[in-house]
């Protein structure tokens, strides 16, 4: 079975001892550093059994059925490999409707005549000939292409009128890896912007939606802007509305995220409802904002875990379809449980994660992350009902 450190054995030991070198400076940690769990890259060497697939060879099917677009055919089952691995297995688990197929990134017989069965039938996944077009410069005139109108759109709002929020970060004398205004990018040469959408109502539960815009495709998730919970008598910290840089990374040592290329401004307040009172107080550069894996859906309570993330649950995503993706069936609980438990994954996270890091047009996996208001809906009466739409319908099987 091919799995997370897995190399052929044509594989040279300076060519793994390279790769972490380029992993340590992607994610600016070094392996030997990152905690022990299914997330920490073991090097394990790989003896194919009789009509096994090579590493090689199923890097090579994944990127033919464009899977792997990010990737390189290097005979090391790597990060990027193993995001592929669960692209693979959670399109055919989804649009294939092989529901025994658990997105897991292990490639074992099963997964193995599936990927045989698209290259002997040359099948590619629906979102090759979208993502080929977005990369000859198309975005179409669907629904990717409103959402980069609406920021084209939201920029030009607060170009004319700051709000008070977006005013407090365009003067400010140090913004970090936050921008100003003036300097927001939406442009194609991006390969992923996400938006997370501030709802005006503080819950301190998981009920808001994130929207992943990936080279023409647009997918949703389940997850919060809100600050949780800390200990800091400064008060909650919140990530300010604007647009920052994220790349690829770890979240507190122990699973992949996404983390601040610098740092991004934060405001504290002493209160869980954000207020433009808090602006009163000076803006910090913080870099623990990541953005990453929230376990449960509703059940579980910001202030039990969360301070100042942006949080992703693994209970739903909806795909490019409209369709809502239910990975409850796999879907992890607790921190522990991919490491105790070999049949659970972090579910629909997984799937933010894999996206970025198998299909992004960047090598360094870095995203456009753009925090907005609810009432910045107001610019498209579609999208907004397009968001109410998906929040009732993650909320109705999130938990």
């Amino acid at each position: 079975m091919i799995q997370l450190g897995c190399f052929d054995s044509g594989v040279q030991d300076s060519d793994c001892q390279a790769y972490l070198k380029t992993v340590e400076q992607l994610t600016r940690l070094a392996i030997k550093d990152v905690n022990a769990g299914p997330d920490r890259l073991q090097f394990m060497r790989y003896t194919p059994e009789a009509n096994a697939m090579t590493v090689a060879e199923v890097q090579q099917g994944l990127k033919t059925a464009g899977f792997f677009t990010a990737g390189e055919v290097d005979g090391i089952c790597g990060y990027r490999t193993q995001s592929a691995l669960r692209l693979f297995q959670e399109y055919v688990r989804t649009y294939e409707k092989q529901v025994s197929v658990i997105p897991d990134g292990k490639f074992g017989p099963e997964s193995q005549a599936h990927l045989r069965r698209w290259l002997t039938g040359k099948l590619k996944s629906e979102w090759t000939p979208v993502m080929e077009a977005w990369q000859a410069g198309s975005m179409g005139d669907g629904e990717y292409a409103q959402w980069i109108s609406w920021l084209a759109k939201v920029k030009q709002r607060y170009l004319a009128q700051p709000s008070p929020a977006i005013a407090k970060v365009s003067a400010a004398p140090n913004t970090f890896g936050s921008y100003k205004v003036a300097d927001w990018d939406f442009s194609q040469k991006l390969g992923a912007h996400l938006i997370g959408i501030r709802r005006e109502e503080a819950s301190n539960m998981s009920d808001d939606v994130f929207v992943l815009l990936l080279k023409g495709l647009v997918f949703k998730f389940q997850g919060s802007t809100e600050p949780g919970d800390t200990k800091d008598p400064r008060g909650y910290p919140f990530l300010m509305l604007g647009q920052h840089d994220y790349h690829f990374g770890w979240h507190q040592r122990s699973y992949l995220a996404l983390k601040p290329q610098t740092k991004v401004l934060v405001a504290r307040w002493k209160d869980r409802q954000w207020n433009d009172a808090a602006l009163a107080n000076s803006l910090e550069g913080n870099d623990t904002i990541n953005i990453h894996w929230g376990g449960r859906g509703l059940l579980g309570q910001l202030n039990t875990w969360s301070e100042g993330c942006q949080v992703i649950t693994g209970s739903v995503y909806m795909n490019p379809r409209q369709q809502l993706i239910d990975c409850r069936s796999f879907m992890a609980i607790r921190s522990d449980d991919p490491i105790t438990n070999p049949n659970k994954t972090r579910g629909a996270y997984n799937v933010l994660v894999d996206l970025v890091t198998a299909l992004s047009s960047e090598q360094s996996a870095t995203v456009k992350y753009t925090l907005l208001a609810e009432g910045d809906l107001d610019l498209d009466a579609e999208l907004k009902a397009s968001i109410a739409d998906a929040r009732s319908k993650v909320l109705a099987v999130g938990n």
